[in-house]
């Protein structure tokens, strides 16, 4: 009795890192694994935090008279609301003194899977086009200065511009595509880092505990619900608000698992900050379809969540039958160790 009272009293005097480490397990393969229950008030925390920032944000630069939906609004709004899960994030892990590199998974990780993600969304945007073009309301077109327009140009310089890149031979579709790749890969990127630091990182790592399904399927729903101040500001599905609430979260409920898998290959979240940078590729639905509506043609609309679909059976074929480990499974992921090709 008084050993067990002498052993209570050594461990709750050591450093919490040390009893952290104690709680840790050790799978098969010799890799760290945290323990099999979710902290739920560190989730909690974080998701009141992250909402309270982003959405509190948002309704004071509303009530301020701030045009969100002009460039420099635009600009504004990115940096309160994107940059809100990475605040909430790194606010909560200096509050425990935990590393924010171990916390949220900055690590550079392995770099072909991060290249692998910068350039998917070339692939999931043509999945997006294909889709629409099955479908009886849609038809094919190459309105191309629809991409410069998102990017933030007036309409007579998307106009001269499309016109510029035609002279130069080669195709406009090229040309836009390496633009959105430079672009994913650099200004986007730090745009997305705002909220993969959050979502990807420190919220991946406290569910890893629930597997693969579970972790993408929660993250999802907080993800897409997230959006919504944006879609009632008019921002996104503009006619049909409600509905595209539900259409923008069943669109990052199918996008989540893309998302989960290239961060835990890629054992780093560079690589959906990086996929989410590029994913502006998905404004080409807009110049190669017309017809059908915001709610189908949207990259967060029908068109895609079916490539979505997709996308989550390529990672599961690869999960299956050409890597090393299978983390597609339920069992409970250790995101930031290695996991096989």
């Amino acid at each position: 009795m008084w050993a067990t009272a002498i052993v209570r009293v050594r461990i709750n005097q050591l450093d919490p890192s040390v009893i952290t480490e104690l709680n840790e397990q050790t799978d098969m393969s010799g890799n760290t694994m945290r323990e099999t229950q979710v902290d739920i008030q560190t989730v909690l925390r974080f998701l009141v935090l992250t909402f309270a920032i982003s959405w509190g944000g948002v309704t004071v630069l509303s009530f301020a008279g701030v045009d969100l939906g002009s460039s420099a609004g635009q600009g504004i709004g990115t940096l309160v609301f994107m940059g809100a899960p990475a605040i909430a994030a790194i606010t909560l892990l200096s509050f425990r003194r935990a590393s924010i590199r171990k916390g949220s998974g900055l690590y550079l990780g392995r770099i072909r899977w991060i290249g692998l993600a910068w350039v998917a969304p070339v692939g999931l945007t043509t999945a997006m086009i294909g889709a629409g073009l099955v479908l009886p309301d849609t038809t094919f077109t190459t309105e191309y200065s629809a991409f410069l327009l998102e990017l933030g140009f007036t309409e007579a310089e998307a106009v001269d511009t499309i016109a510029e890149l035609k002279a130069t031979g080669v195709p406009v579709a090229v040309l836009l595509t390496s633009l959105g790749l430079v672009l994913g890969g650099t200004i986007f990127a730090l745009a997305a880092f705002g909220e993969e630091l959050g979502w990807r990182g420190l919220l991946l790592t406290e569910l890893a505990p629930l597997g693969f399904w579970k972790l993408s399927l929660l993250t999802g729903l907080v993800w897409g619900i997230w959006h919504t101040p944006l879609i009632l500001l008019g921002l996104q599905f503009p006619d049909e608000p409600v509905v595209g609430i539900v259409s923008m979260t069943a669109a990052t409920v199918a996008l989540s698992p893309i998302y989960t898998y290239l961060t835990v290959r890629a054992q780093s979240v560079l690589a959906p900050t990086f996929f989410h940078g590029s994913f502006v590729l998905g404004v080409f639905t807009s110049v190669f379809l017309a017809g059908g509506g915001e709610l189908v043609i949207s990259p967060f609309g029908v068109v895609g969540i079916v490539s979505a679909l997709f996308g989550i059976a390529a990672c599961v074929a690869h999960d299956r039958r050409l890597a090393d480990e299978q983390i597609t499974t339920g069992d409970p992921l250790s995101p930031w160790s290695r996991t096989g090709s």
